[in-house]
């Protein structure tokens, strides 16, 4: 008897929380696919006119770590979510913006890889790297200190911050392998408000391949 009262009380609590997520306030799909074509063009430096939206409704605990997950103040929610999306082929995608649905505010952003076309120098760049071998050198010092300092400027141009703290976080730093011959990063970009974002940058390219927000105060 208390196993299925337990039962019916979590199906009318989750029913609620349902509930409670479609009532909410959203900006639709049109909405989404401007905001997300905006973010697209914006942090990728891309010209995309058209885009797929998808509404889909997302499950959040606490221990979640992007932004938005939950209000803080509950152990357990759901959140509409758009994903707005430009496809480059039929299982793989080019572009890709997550949009919290009733405000539209950015929860992550990445784009593909192949999207990424080195110049002449940059290739000359990163193939000195790789000659000069495995271990840490001077042209592997450069290369950080250049790709640190391009995030920076990244983030002054395009988080509205003219001052953000930026910190090497450590994570993801690896090299693409021999036949690209570039390396990426991960730092964690500080905002003024207190806004947390967690942005990936690839070498020699210097281009964003991914961020998201991973707190916000608001």
């Amino acid at each position: 008897m208390k196993r299925k009262l337990f039962l019916l009380t979590a199906i009318i609590l989750s029913l609620s929380l349902f509930l409670i997520a479609c009532g909410e306030k959203d900006i639709g799909e049109a909405k989404a696919k401007e905001i997300g074509l905006k973010y697209i063009n914006q942090y990728f430096n891309a010209n995309e006119t058209e885009a797929k939206v998808y509404r889909e409704l997302w499950e959040c605990y606490p221990e979640d770590t992007a932004a938005f997950s939950t209000n803080g103040d509950t152990e357990f929610s759901y959140r509409w979510v758009y994903r707005v999306y430009v496809p480059l082929a039929a299982s793989l995608i080019k572009y890709e913006v997550y949009l919290l649905g009733n405000t539209g505010d950015l929860m992550y952003a990445n784009q593909h890889q192949m999207n990424i076309i080195l110049t002449d120098e940059q290739k000359e760049k990163a193939n000195n790297l790789y000659a000069e071998g495995a271990n840490w050198g001077e042209l592997h010092q450069q290369a950080s200190e250049e790709l640190y300092q391009a995030c920076f400027d990244w983030s002054v141009a395009n988080l509205d911050e003219t001052r953000p703290i930026l910190l090497d976080s450590n994570v993801g730093k690896e090299a693409r392998g021999a036949l690209l011959r570039t390396t990426g990063a991960t730092y964690y970009v500080v905002t003024k408000d207190g806004r947390v974002y967690s942005l990936s940058m690839e070498w020699p390219s210097l281009q964003v391949v991914s961020i998201s927000v991973i707190n916000d105060p608001n």
